[in-house]
């Protein structure tokens, strides 16, 4: 029997994006089983546009009061059937093949959790396969690998496609991070210190909509306070330090290791560690914090 995928969609005031990605998915041809889940956070009642039901395509329909882009994904996972959850953004489109290209990049590289490469949807040229953090901290997109799937320090929270096993062994995605802002990147750095790995799919193409500003209320200071929270959860205390200071949320530091949520979150995490935050500094060259 062919593996079974759930594509957990969250979505937030989207509008007809919502609709027309479903769409997309559901014309993809695919030799898996799939369903799709998608997690209504909270959209406002004038903006929602309710998914359209496609035959043969099982789609639930979870709402929530609005949790964030963590919250909301843990929402969908929770509802998942499937072997593999692949979590989508709710702006983009997809082409045929492409859970089948994710799902045998995984089984071929023995990686438990893959992204595709990541292309503007107004400019298919323009791709990024996983990024990394600069010296202060910033998300860099990667170019493309020299050889075929390659591991990558992060995954994009716009396509990220995750063995279930793999899921819980980390807990999900970190629901203390609201209402948006590095989820995608704390979820990666749970996978790899727990002992998992991460690759790009070069071959492998998600067009992604990215747009100048959220359909929501995003303040800078809550995502500073989402970066800091990271920073303390999954880095050495005198690495974390430094790193906030670079990134300029060393004021925020404080409140993460002040945070009952983060506390339980980092203390599950350390437990469940196979490897350390130096080993994932040195192998993705990220030793400017030492």
């Amino acid at each position: 029997m062919a593996a079974h995928v759930t594509i957990v969609v969250p979505a937030r005031n989207e509008g007809p994006l919502l609709p027309a990605t479903v769409d997309s998915i559901a014309r993809a041809r695919t030799d898996l089983r799939r369903e799709v889940v998608v997690v209504d956070d909270g959209s406002a009642p004038s903006i929602w546009r309710p998914p359209r039901p496609h035959p043969g395509l099982a789609l639930t329909l979870v709402r929530t009061v609005g949790e964030g882009a963590a919250g909301a994904r843990n929402r969908g996972a929770a509802r998942a059937q499937g072997e593999w959850i692949c979590f989508c953004d709710a702006h983009v489109r997809v082409a045929d093949g492409w859970l089948d290209g994710l799902a045998d990049t995984m089984r071929r590289t023995g990686a438990t959790a893959v992204c595709p490469a990541l292309a503007r949807a107004d400019d298919n040229r323009a791709r990024g396969y996983g990024y990394t953090w600069t010296a202060r901290g910033e998300a860099r997109w990667l170019p493309r690998p020299a050889a075929g799937p390659a591991p990558v320090p992060f995954l994009p929270g716009g396509c990220t496609m995750v063995h279930r096993s793999a899921f819980a062994d980390t807990g999900g995605y970190d629901a203390g991070l609201i209402p948006w802002g590095h989820e995608d990147t704390e979820f990666s750095l749970a996978l790899w210190l727990v002992g998992h790995d991460a690759v790009v799919a070069p071959d492998v193409v998600v067009e992604h909509r990215f747009r100048p500003r959220h359909p929501y209320l995003v303040r800078k200071d809550q995502v500073d306070k989402n970066l800091a929270r990271v920073a303390w959860i999954h880095l050495a205390p005198a690495r974390a330090t430094r790193f906030a200071q670079a990134a300029g949320v060393a004021d925020q530091l404080a409140v993460a290791a002040a945070s009952p949520t983060a506390q339980r979150r980092r203390a599950r995490l350390l437990a469940a560690r196979r490897r350390s935050d130096d080993w994932f500094c040195e192998t993705f060259g990220l030793r400017y914090w030492d």
